[in-house]
């Protein structure tokens, strides 16, 4: 507790801490101002934080927090409160799920309105798109690069869905969805691989799962899963309020 309280604290430390600390110890550490944390610590911490609203508040008002893993906090705690209300009452289990994807889509709104990063990425890719530049070429140097932002705003533009759509997408533990957006629109296994990485990052996997997605859309037929990314489209559209 006392370590956690210094005025600057390297990575290597805050690893130790917020991996072993107890939870006043790591709410402390994600407090202190002076904190650096590496790859590791921030994924440790957003994991940390999902069942922990107190942590989850601090994580959130830190500024060297990568967008990606607190749209990854925010929609995962969603899932939990959806989880626990559909038990509780099964019947209102759609009007629940509703509800709860509108505060996740308010919440990702909010996180992209406060950064620059996105906004940069968003009009140099819109760019690339409306002058006919915007292609799979694109899309693998974005997945490649690691830009989180320039990938889901592609993306975006290229399955003509919504940004939160393709953000959850990226951030969730689940590869089914990125498997049904590329096939759909079709993206090599290369470029879908670049882009499973892009995941595994956000969500601090491992790369075992591969041969197992290879094979899933080895065997996902492209006219199924443009039916899907249609369902997904018009499902959307119906989420929507009327103007």
């Amino acid at each position: 507790m006392a370590i956690s309280g210094r005025k600057t604290l390297v990575e290597a430390v805050t690893d130790v801490l917020v991996e072993r600390g107890n939870q006043t110890v790591v709410s402390s550490t994600a407090r202190n101002s002076g904190a650096r944390f590496s790859d590791f610590g921030i994924s440790t911490l957003v994991k940390k934080a999902r069942d922990d609203g107190d942590l989850a508040l601090c994580v959130w008002s830190r500024p060297d927090i990568p967008r990606q893993n607190l749209v990854k906090l925010f929609v995962e705690a969603s899932e939990a409160v959806r989880s626990q209300l559909v038990e509780a009452d099964p019947r209102r289990a759609e009007l629940i799920r509703t509800a709860v994807a509108k505060a996740s889509d308010q919440i990702q709104t909010k996180a992209r309105v406060g950064s620059d990063d996105f906004a940069q990425a968003k009009s140099y890719v819109a760019s690339l798109y409306s002058s006919g530049k915007l292609d799979e070429g694109q899309l693998i140097t974005f997945a490649n690069e690691g830009s989180f932002d320039k990938v889901t705003v592609a993306l975006s533009l290229m399955c003509d869905l919504p940004v939160g759509l393709i953000e959850r997408a990226l951030v969730q533990n689940q590869t089914e969805q990125i498997l049904v957006l590329a096939k759909a629109i079709n993206l090599s296994w290369v470029t879908t691989v670049a882009l499973l990485l892009l995941q595994a990052g956000v969500n601090g996997s491992s790369r075992q799962q591969l041969d197992l997605c290879f094979a899933n859309f080895s065997r996902l037929q492209t006219k199924t899963a443009q039916t899907a990314l249609q369902f997904y489209r018009m499902r959307e559209k119906a989420s929507r309020p009327p103007m």
